[in-house]
Order: structure tokens, then C-alpha cells, then sequence
């Protein structure tokens, strides 16, 4: 193609590429259903759709940056792109990053999570981490990480570097004007895309949710409709777009409405109907209510709203007092922030001259960001040093350190059939004999987290009466596991035990009972007695006792770190809220004790919660005993050593010391 004609295609895009005010409006809608989603009320089911509708409309604006450019070399395409992108999206990202980061290190007593993320999002990858997060049993709830939000961030940057090659192989270097060839290969790659996302969905979610692959057909739904737009300029059809497009505005918002177990087809109808939007123009009725002053102004400033708004929600359990915890603070101080950030931060550093050159550009935006993150990255290990003890009074550690080897037990004796494998030497890495001359026997632990949970008192009694400890936990998989199910890391680890047992030695079982989310139920548990009636009578036949643990109390809050000691009524349960269900439970384990010799019941919640209590407390007045809603961390697992011996030998289980 001459390039006369190259000058002339570029015109022509540039003309059709002069300013929607009405994609700002649908910006402003897309990031107040976010943040409805958002605060704790939850005011819209599947606001987190405004995401989605992100994706579509930044593969629109992105596709006509791109193509408006002139034909030219690779390199000068790619970087002056990338150019463009650092100087919009990384000053107001650096700064949330740099302030939040400080705030997250003050008042977070487990920053870690939220700092890895943060890091990760400088440089466009924090999707790919908080991937590894959610595949990881043992890494805290997402709920308090400050960063959470950015892994949309990472999924358009990573979208951002791969694109404009795409661009140039099947465009920019065909020297044809027209997109034929571009919009061929993006229908296939977006069909392949939403058939992955599709695919993934049903059993891998978080990989259909943080990864770009899965996403990409969200940002080509726009590209596409930018694409079309070139051939709808004229003809009937922007007068039928027109009309559908109040009807698209209004069923767009009603998909932000739909119950979370819808979230599939809203996914889809969600980015389908933003497509219909951004194909039609700004003379719609839909672009007239999308183009009021409020409206425009809100979805200007959307990109700083995005990146406050998370932060401030994650940390306010964290660093307000309860009574300041609300969603209208939460909002005012979102919209200062964003106000603050978008006139003072990211409109000012966007159009002015960072360097002379576009590389220059890059290089600056990148340098900033790596002496960011080195700052962030020793101000972690700093803080981490001079909290240590005062934390760990607070909050005890989850785990001991492994006996005898110092190992971190979450990375050695917790196997989950992904990241934590079975490894030659786990059961000897995960097992203490009992102590020379103590004549006691080994407590073999087994089950899921459950199991886990109680290391400080297994660790507890052998440093106090000699027993021997073996506990490997698999969460997510209880013991004996059900007909027809197969975990083969338990299997390879009740083939090496077995025949280790000697007569007196304790199998000690515990496991879910009762749904950790509200409405509270017991699960079906009488399959699961049969197998543990026929286990203990084959461990009768040699001696060999088992104890099951019953279930622990289940406490209202979702992070134990928005708990505090001195309002302590604000985490507390009311025993009455969940004994019913533990009592039944109960009942089912006193009539396997009752039908097994050999069998033992530990009540775990009277332990805990006595009867004559009316509430239960998730700390002592010192220190939290929990590490989640329904798990000891090591100080509130030592604290059961004693009434767990007690059951032992009224139950003759364990002899009485001499």
C-alpha cells in the first residue's frame, strides 16, 4: 500500500476515532457496580461484572489507539504503544501502590500477601500471583489483601504487550487497508478464549478467573466491535443500534443484579451487551443518559475509583474501630482519593513530557517503579523484624516449627495434590517417635485441615508426657475417605504407617463437619462413621485405639484480623447459634463410641465453649486463639493438650501417669 493511501486510512480512523464521551458514562456505570459489589452490604450480587465491561470497552479504546497509528517498524510501534500505556496507567497505580503499601505495613499484622501482590502489580502480574494465592489451601483470605483488585490490571497489561504484535502480523504488515485479516484471527482466538474460559469454569475457576487466556475474548469483543464500526457508518443499522441501545443500558444493569450463582451466562451477556453499546453512537437515548455532567465526571475519574476504592474497603475492618466501619465513609473516602489522584497525579503525568524519546519513557516508568518496590520489599523485611514478638503475642503462629528438623509444617506435612506433594521423606520429616524411657505411644493424626489444626496440642503433650506425634494433614480430604474416592498421597501414607502400629498407639481422626458458610448444616457424615466403625475394628484386632475429634465452634467473622481485644464483643459467638448443630454431630459420635470399644469421642466446642457461657470468644483477653472462623492457631491448639489427656485416660486410652 502507497503511502498516500496509508495517510489516508490513518485520517479516516483518526475521524472516527474523535472522543465518546457516552464510553465514559459507561465507565462511571461499570465502576460504581464494582464498588456496590464491593462494600460490605454487597449492594449489587455480580457488580464485580463492571470488570467485564471494563475488558470489552478497554479492547475498544485500545484497538483505536493502535490502529490510528502509521504504518511503521515493529519496534516503533510496540514502544510507542507501550509508551502511551505506561504514562496512563502506572503514575496513579504507583502511587496507590507506594501509599497503601505503608498503610498495609502499619496496621496489617500479616502483611506479606498484601505487599507480594502490590510488587506484582507494578509490573503486571499480579493476576498471575494471586492465582498461585487462591490454588494455595494455606495463603490468608483475599478478602484482606489490599491489591486484590489488580489482577485486572495485570490481565489488560498482559494484554497490552501481547497485542500489538498481534496487530502488526496480521495488519500493519499486510499493507492492506483493509482489517479483514485482523478481525479473521481475533474471532478465532476469542472463540478459542471463551471456549477455555467456558471450560475452566466448571472445575478450575480460579485459573478462568485471574488468567489473561481466559479473558482475552473480553478485550476482543471490543476490538471487534471497533473493527465492525468501520463498515456501520452508514445504512440502517446505527439507526436499529440506536434503538436497542437503551434496552442494552437497562439490561446491562439488571445482569449487575443477578445472584452470583448466574455468573457464567452474566459473564457472557454482560460483555455481549457492552459490545452492543460501543457499536452504537452518541446520539442514542442511552448515550444522552450516559453523557450527564455526574455521570461523564465519574467514569473520568474511574481508574483512580478502581484503585482506591479496594484498599480502603480491605483495610477499614483492619484500621478503623467498628462503629467507623461504613460503607458511606468508605465511599467518601474513595471519591476523595480518586479526586485527588486523577487531578493532581494521573491527568498531569499523562500528557506531560516524561523524556525525550518514548523509550525513555518506558525506562523511567519501570525505573520507578523497581526503586518502589525495593523500598517496599525492605521496609517488609524491617517490619517484619521489629513486629515479630509483639505479633506473635497477638496472633501466635498458625504452626510450630516441624520436630525435630525446623521445618515449616504448611510446606512439609500438608499435602493437597498440587503445589505440597508427597516426598520420600514425608512421613519421617512429619514423625516424632515417643521419648526414650516414656513408655508412651504415637499419636497418629490424620484427616483434612482439621487434623492440621491441632499441632500445638499434639506438640504439646509430647513435650509434656513423651508422646510420640505423627501428622500429615490433606486438606480438603478427610480419613477414611469415601468408596470410590481415591487421594493417593493418603494412600501412600497409610501403606508406610500401617505397619508401624503397635499395640496402645492412638489413630487420632478430625475433619469438617458443619458448612463453613451461612446457612450453617451438618454434612452427610454416616457414610463417612461406617468407614471409621470398620477402621477401628480393624485396629481393635491389634491393639490400636482411635479418638475422633468433634467439630469446633464457628465463628461470624471472615478474617480474624478484623477482630479486636478491646472490642471484643464484636467477634464473639452466641453459643446457642451453632450448639444445636455441634450437638448433633456430637450425638453421632457418642453412638459410634458407644458401638466401638476401642472408640473414643473428644468434644472439641465444650472445651471451648462451656455450657453455663453464653458466648464464645475467639481469644483469651491476650491473645487470639484462631487463625480463621474454625481453626486453632498453635496457642488455642496447645490450650486442648489438657482436656484431651483428661479424655484419654477416663476413657482408658491413655494410661494415668505413675
Amino acid at each position: 500500500m502507497s503511502l498516500v493511501n496509508s495517510h489516508s486510512t490513518t485520517e479516516t480512523l483518526t475521524k472516527n476515532l474523535s472522543y465518546r464521551a457516552d464510553i465514559d458514562g459507561l465507565r462511571a456505570i461499570a465502576v460504581l457496580a464494582v464498588i456496590a459489589s464491593h462494600l460490605p452490604e454487597k449492594f449489587l450480587p455480580s457488580g464485580f461484572l463492571g470488570v467485564d465491561v471494563f475488558f470489552a470497552i478497554s479492547g475498544f479504546v485500545v484497538t483505536a489507539s493502535l490502529l490510528r497509528q502509521r504504518r511503521t517498524k515493529l519496534s516503533q510501534l510496540y514502544v510507542g504503544f507501550l509508551a502511551r500505556r505506561i504514562k496512563r496507567l502506572m503514575p496513579a497505580l504507583t502511587l496507590c501502590v507506594a501509599v497503601t503499601g505503608i498503610v498495609v505495613l502499619a496496621t496489617d499484622p500479616f502483611p506479606r500477601h498484601s505487599v507480594q501482590t502490590g510488587l506484582a502489580a507494578l509490573f503486571g502480574f499480579a493476576n498471575i500471583v494471586l492465582f498461585f494465592f487462591e490454588l494455595d489451601y494455606f495463603s490468608p483470605s483475599s478478602m484482606f489483601n489490599a491489591f486484590t483488585h489488580t489482577w485486572s490490571l495485570g490481565v489488560e497489561e498482559q494484554f497490552y504487550v501481547v497485542f500489538p504484535m498481534f496487530a502488526w502480523l496480521f495488519y500493519f504488515r499486510t499493507h492492506s487497508v483493509s482489517f479483514k485479516a485482523l478481525a479473521v484471527a481475533m474471532i478465532l482466538g476469542g472463540t478459542v478464549s471463551v471456549a477455555l474460559f467456558a471450560w475452566l469454569y466448571e472445575d478450575h475457576q480460579a485459573a478462568a478467573f485471574f488468567l489473561m487466556h481466559a479473558r482475552i475474548w473480553e478485550l476482543g469483543i471490543g476490538a471487534l466491535v471497533f473493527l465492525a464500526s468501520r463498515r456501520t457508518q452508514s445504512g440502517r443499522l446505527p439507526q436499529v443500534l440506536r434503538r436497542l441501545s437503551p434496552f442494552a443500558l437497562m439490561a446491562l444493569i439488571v445482569c449487575f443484579f443477578a445472584p452470583e450463582d448466574y455468573a457464567m451466562p452474566a459473564t457472557l451477556a454482560a460483555v455481549g451487551l457492552t459490545g452492543l453499546l460501543l457499536a452504537s453512537d452518541d446520539r442514542s437515548l442511552a448515550a444522552r443518559l450516559l453523557t450527564l455532567p455526574p455521570v461523564m465526571y465519574t467514569g473520568k475519574i474511574s481508574y483512580s475509583l478502581y484503585l482506591w476504592h479496594w484498599p480502603i474497603i480491605a483495610l477499614g475492618p483492619i484500621v478503623l474501630a467498628t462503629s467507623w466501619r461504613s460503607s458511606a465513609l468508605y465511599v467518601v473516602a474513595t471519591a476523595i482519593a480518586a479526586i485527588i489522584s486523577f487531578h493532581w497525579i494521573e491527568t498531569p503525568l499523562r500528557y506531560r513530557a516524561w523524556t525525550t524519546r518514548r523509550g525513555g519513557d518506558i525506562a523511567l516508568g519501570l525505573a520507578g517503579n523497581f526503586v518502589l518496590a525495593a523500598a517496599l520489599l525492605f521496609a517488609m523485611v524491617r517490619t517484619d523484624a521489629l513486629s515479630e514478638s509483639s505479633t506473635a503475642v497477638l496472633h501466635p503462629p498458625s504452626y510450630l516449627p516441624v520436630i525435630p528438623s525446623g521445618k515449616s509444617h504448611a510446606l512439609t506435612c500438608a499435602l493437597d495434590g498440587g503445589s505440597r506433594t508427597f516426598k520420600p521423606g514425608t512421613v519421617e520429616n512429619c514423625t516424632v517417635p515417643p521419648k526414650p524411657g516414656s513408655a508412651m505411644p504415637t499419636i497418629w493424626a490424620m484427616g483434612d485441615s482439621h487434623s492440621g489444626h491441632l499441632q500445638g496440642m499434639l506438640y504439646e503433650l509430647h513435650a509434656r508426657l513423651g508422646v510420640g506425634v505423627h501428622l500429615i494433614e490433606t486438606p480438603g480430604w478427610s480419613f477414611p475417605l469415601p468408596a470410590g474416592k481415591v487421594f493417593a498421597p493418603r494412600e501412600e501414607i497409610w501403606s508406610r504407617i500401617y505397619p508401624t502400629f503397635k499395640p496402645g498407639d492412638i489413630i487420632l481422626l478430625s475433619r469438617l463437619f458443619i458448612s463453613r458458610s451461612r446457612p450453617y448444616t451438618v454434612n452427610e457424615l454416616r457414610p463417612w462413621l461406617y468407614n471409621v466403625s470398620r477402621l477401628a475394628e480393624d485396629l481393635a484386632k491389634r491393639g490400636v485405639n482411635l479418638v475422633v475429634t468433634g467439630p469446633p465452634p464457628i465463628f461470624p467473622y471472615d478474617d480474624i484480623r478484623e477482630c479486636s481485644l478491646d472490642e471484643r464483643q464484636n467477634c464473639r459467638l452466641e453459643r446457642e447459634a451453632i450448639a444445636p448443630l455441634i450437638d448433633r454431630v456430637m450425638q453421632l459420635l457418642t453412638e459410634l463410641e458407644t458401638s466401638n470399644r476401642n472408640i473414643a469421642a473428644f468434644n472439641i466446642f465444650e472445651s471451648v465453649c462451656p455450657a453455663d457461657e453464653k458466648y464464645c470468644y475467639p481469644d483469651n483477653g491476650r491473645s487470639f486463639l484462631y487463625r480463621d472462623k474454625d481453626h486453632f492457631n498453635s496457642l488455642g491448639s496447645k490450650l486442648l493438650a489438657e482436656p484431651f489427656v483428661d479424655l484419654l485416660r477416663s476413657s482408658g486410652t491413655l494410661e494415668p501417669a505413675k
